[in-house]
Formats: C-alpha cells, sequence, structure tokens
C-alpha cells in the first residue's frame, strides 16, 4: 500500500509539473529547436536561510557566472536589478539560476511575457534552471515546506548537461537522505525504510525541523524527517494528522 500511494502521487506530480515545464521551456525565443527537447529533471529539496546562503555560495564557487534572477512579477523590467548572488538577500519565492556563460544578460532581458504591466521573465530554458524556494509553512507553526530545482535542455546539449548535472551534484552532495514519516487510521506510526527519491534536506534544515517538537519537514500534509530519526524521538503534530 505504502508503495502505490507513493508511487502513484509521484507520477501525478511529475506529469503536471512537465507539462508546465513544456509549455515555458517552449515560449523562450532563446530556446533552439525546441522539438528536440527530450530530458528534464526535477530534485526537491529542504532548506533553511543558512543553507540557502551555502548553496548559493557552492554554485558560485564552482562558476562566478551563475547568478539567481528573481522571476517574481513585478513592474520591474530591469535584469540588473533582478539578479543577486545570494537569494537571500530578496523576499522573493520564485528565482532561475542563470549561467551568465551560456545566455547573455541582453538576451535573458527579453525573455518575459508582459501581461498588465507586469514582467514574468522565464524560469528555465538554455543557460537557465528553476529555483522554487523552502520556506516555513504558512498554516502550520514550526514546519518547513519544501523547495525545487527542475530543467530541461535538449538530448544533445554537453553543454547544458555539464552545468547543469553539477547543479544537481552540489545540491546532492550538501543534502541528508529524508525518509517519510505518517501514522496510519489504526495509530501506527512508521518511518519508511527507503530514502524519498529525489529529495534531499540540507544541514540546517536537517537539525531544525526534525520532528521532535512536531517541527516537520513536509510537502503538502506529508511528514519527512533526516537520517538517523527514531519513532520514539518524534513528538506529532495535530495540524498534520489526518
Amino acid at each position: 500500500m505504502e508503495t502505490k500511494v507513493g508511487t502513484r502521487v509521484t507520477i501525478i506530480q511529475f506529469s503536471t509539473i512537465e507539462h508546465v515545464l513544456r509549455r515555458v521551456y517552449a515560449s523562450c525565443p532563446f530556446t533552439n529547436n525546441r522539438k528536440a527537447w527530450k530530458r528534464l529533471e526535477i530534485i526537491s529539496f529542504f532548506m533553511t536561510l543558512k543553507d540557502e546562503q551555502m548553496f548559493c555560495e557552492a554554485l558560485r564557487t564552482y562558476n562566478p557566472n551563475i547568478y539567481f534572477l528573481d522571476v517574481k512579477p513585478s513592474l520591474d523590467g530591469d535584469v540588473d536589478r533582478r539578479l543577486v548572488g545570494d537569494i537571500t538577500t530578496l523576499d522573493s519565492e520564485f528565482f532561475s539560476i542563470v549561467n551568465l556563460d551560456m545566455i547573455s544578460k541582453e538576451e535573458l532581458s527579453r525573455c518575459y511575457k508582459l501581461r498588465n504591466g507586469y514582467y514574468h521573465f522565464y524560469q528555465l530554458g538554455r543557460g537557465q534552471m528553476q529555483f522554487l524556494r523552502s520556506l516555513p509553512d504558512v498554516n502550520v507553526e514550526n514546519c518547513l515546506q519544501q523547495g525545487r530545482i527542475a530543467d530541461s535542455y535538449e538530448a544533445d546539449d554537453d553543454e547544458e548537461k555539464v552545468w547543469k548535472n553539477k547543479v544537481y551534484s552540489l545540491l546532492k552532495k550538501a543534502g541528508q537522505k529524508v525518509y517519510w514519516y505518517y501514522v496510519l487510521p489504526n495509530g501506527t506510526r512508521e518511518i519508511t525504510t527507503k530514502p524519498q527519491h529525489k529529495l534531499v534536506a540540507l544541514p540546517d534544515a536537517a537539525a531544525n525541523y526534525d520532528g521532535k517538537r512536531g517541527n516537520f519537514m513536509i510537502h503538502n500534509r506529508a511528514m519527512f524527517v533526516a537520517e538517523g530519526i527514531t519513532l520514539e524521538e518524534i513528538k506529532d503534530n495535530p495540524k498534520l494528522l489526518y
């Protein structure tokens, strides 16, 4: 039952995300030969502000020409004011990881749609990866919702493959394994024996959202804990129990 439910949810989420990403990718004028796009990758994560700073630093140590573009719709179309080296300096929830070795600022400045005066910059394309922040849940106190990195590129684009795989490699290297914690209707409490696929927790998130005070890493209402946490240590959060 556990495997079937988990698999079904994953397929639904992936299918929905894939559809959206394909539409966004195809809309960018600097995406060449759009029909050849074959690859889609999504890895989710849990990060605190401290983790975000560490991850941003790791990316820019690897390549100083990597920046973060604030893609939250606004009246400001100036790319220079939207590009930052550290996402924690802005309040936006939505970013694009931009490799300026692959796409110029001039090209980037034209990758948007204008709707009712608001600039909607593209989140992914050649030289770009979607970055959605992991943020404290607005309804469940002391719990952290997951974020994600997603990308797409043409299957034969080796330059894209190299740098985007490096981003995922740095994320996985910094992250820890994450396990699903759940409570059955009869009150039985379980932690899965296998870690979640393509979901990691960075060190500060794992330490501060460990479930010991009802403070979980969550996706919607699914609860997760890092490796090493036992059932005896966990305190249930009534807002997360059905």
